[in-house]
């Protein structure tokens, strides 16, 4: 996906556009997603409704509508902002495009997750749900694929990946197994404490049956070593995922 698609993919989902050129209309949409995120955090996707909304944020119903168009819209934006807000805090000890950095972020999301589980259940709830709109959908996709895709590309630029693998598919392979691992753990079909695990073991698995020997070495490595990477470490980033949860 180029960066002109994904920006094209991102200004749909955030009903973003020239409407939104002022400061106080910015500063209405912000509100609009605050609320929203607060909602989810607090309340469950389910208590989301545009009434609840127009109320809570002060704007108007139809202002809703002309902004984000659905609540799935609205309620895909306002998710898709908080995770990345929550990127931008990140901070890793690991190397760029590699195994390791993979499982980085694998444990550092997993872990964050578990203080937002209705953020979590929410995005997946949308992702898998047969009425979505496909550019929502694979906008949501990007919020996880964007971080695994720049490892695949190295093995893909090292001809690491096998020559059945097509790149671009890995990829949404991938996406589409953290997204199943995510939407079971959410709704409570896989523990807590093996969340974080399930996620590194099962990506690292996929990539050595996908990989040829040095980027296999690469994934195993990993795997003797999963509680380095598992354990809970201080703090998630600068402000945490308690941080901004709710806001």
């Amino acid at each position: 996906m180029s960066t002109d698609s994904r920006g094209r993919a991102a200004r749909l989902v955030r009903g973003g556009g020239q409407g939104y050129a002022s400061s106080s209309i910015i500063e209405r949409r912000r509100r609009i997603l605050t609320t929203a995120r607060k909602m989810i955090a607090s309340e469950g996707v389910a208590a989301v409704n545009m009434d609840e909304i127009s109320r809570r944020a002060d704007v108007a119903k139809r202002t809703l509508y002309n902004a984000f168009q659905s609540k799935e819209r609205l309620i895909a934006a306002a998710i898709q902002q908080y995770f990345e807000d929550y990127e931008v805090e990140l901070v890793y000890s690991t190397p760029a495009a590699t195994a390791e950095r993979m499982a980085e972020h694998l444990a550092l999301v997993a872990h964050r997750n578990l203080s937002i589980r209705n953020y979590t259940r929410a995005l997946v709830d949308i992702y898998y749900s047969p009425d979505v709109e496909p550019n929502i959908r694979h906008t949501i996709g990007e919020i996880v694929a964007h971080a695994h895709r720049p490892w695949i590309d190295r093995l893909n630029a090292e001809r690491q990946l096998q020559p059945w693998i097509n790149r671009d598919t890995f990829v949404d392979d991938l996406t589409r197994y953290r997204y199943a691992v995510a939407n079971d753990w959410a709704h409570g079909r896989i523990a807590d404490e093996v969340f974080p695990s399930t996620l590194i073991i099962g990506v690292m698995t996929m990539v050595i049956g996908a990989t040829k020997p040095r980027a296999r070495r690469e994934c195993e490595e990993v795997l003797k070593d999963l509680d380095r990477f598992t354990r809970p470490r201080g703090g998630h980033g600068r402000g945490g995922p308690q941080a901004t949860a709710s806001s």
